[in-house]
Order: structure tokens, then sequence, then C-alpha cells
């Protein structure tokens, strides 16, 4: 009980992410879900979905530093994306752990971006995976973090978009 407990607070970090309208408030929702989870799976004994959130931390602690000399350059994008790739096929005990690792890849390149618009339509790739993961290895937090998830990630891409192409819109439909 304790463990999925963890998980939901680490749901409501992550949900409440996407609603954020800066890069460094994403990131630091972010740096607090992965942290939760990568409890959460360590406790559960899913070593694949636990790796992956704990190096999510520390690429979360390299982004949110961004504009800062020590976090600038793609080698920090190359290197936690190879991080994903070791530590995937270190963990891999089921044709199902290949997903979170695929994920995170992706989200290294969104979380990457300080375009939160971006960020939101990634997950909506990288999303569905985490999801079929989370069911899998009986994550409750996980499978319902991925579902708000998605929700919030929509919702943040209509709320946050550009008035200016919607006013073009509306002019060509009126014109």
């Amino acid at each position: 009980m304790v463990i999925q407990i963890c998980g939901l607070v680490a749901m409501l970090f992550s949900v409440v992410s996407f609603q954020m309208n800066t890069h460094k408030k994403i990131m630091r929702m972010q740096m607090s879900a992965n942290l939760l989870f990568a409890i959460q799976y360590l406790a559960m004994g899913a070593y694949s979905g636990a790796a992956m959130h704990g190096i999510g931390l520390m690429r979360g602690i390299v982004f949110y530093n961004s504009e800062k000399k020590w976090a600038k350059g793609k080698v920090w994008i190359i290197s936690f994306v190879l991080m994903f790739i070791v530590f995937g096929v270190i963990t891999f005990d089921l044709p199902i752990s290949i997903l979170p690792p695929l994920a995170m890849v992706l989200n290294t390149f969104s979380f990457a971006s300080t375009n939160p618009q971006f960020t939101r339509r990634t997950i909506l790739i990288s999303s569905p995976m985490w999801l079929v993961y989370s069911v899998v290895t009986g994550s409750i937090g996980g499978a319902i973090n991925e579902c708000f998830v998605m929700c919030s990630s929509i919702l943040g891409i209509f709320r946050y978009r550009n008035k200016k192409v919607i006013e073009d819109r509306i002019n060509i439909e009126i014109n």
C-alpha cells in the first residue's frame, strides 16, 4: 500500500508539471516525480522502471540548470541517451522492459528543449510506452499517471498555444 501511495504522489507531481508555463517549473515537478517513481519501481522489483527514473532525476537536474555553463552542451543529451540505453540493456528481463528506455530517450530530447509546447507534444508519444509498462508491472500510480499526463499534455497544448496562430486562422476563415 505504501509503495502504491508513493506512485500516486509521484503521479500528482508529474501531471501538474505539464500545466506549468515555464521550462524550469516543468523540470522541478518532473524531478520530484522521477524520484518518487524510482523509489516505487525499485520497491516493486521493476528494475528497468527504477533505473530509468533514477537517470531521469539526474537528467532533470542538468536540464533544470540548462542556462548554467556546466549544464550546457549536447554532451549531456548524448550522455543521458547512452545511459538510458546501457541501463535498459542491463535491466532487461522481459520484452516489456524495453519500453521505459525508449520512452526516456524520447523524453531526453523533449526535456532538452526549453519549449514547453514541444515537451508536451513529445510526451504524447512516450506516455503510452510508460502506460503499458506500468500496467504490466502493477504500478497503479504509474498507469493512472500516464493517462493523466496524456490528458494534461493535451490540455497544456491548447491552453498555451500561440494566440497569433489562432487569430490568423480566424482571419483566414472569416475572409
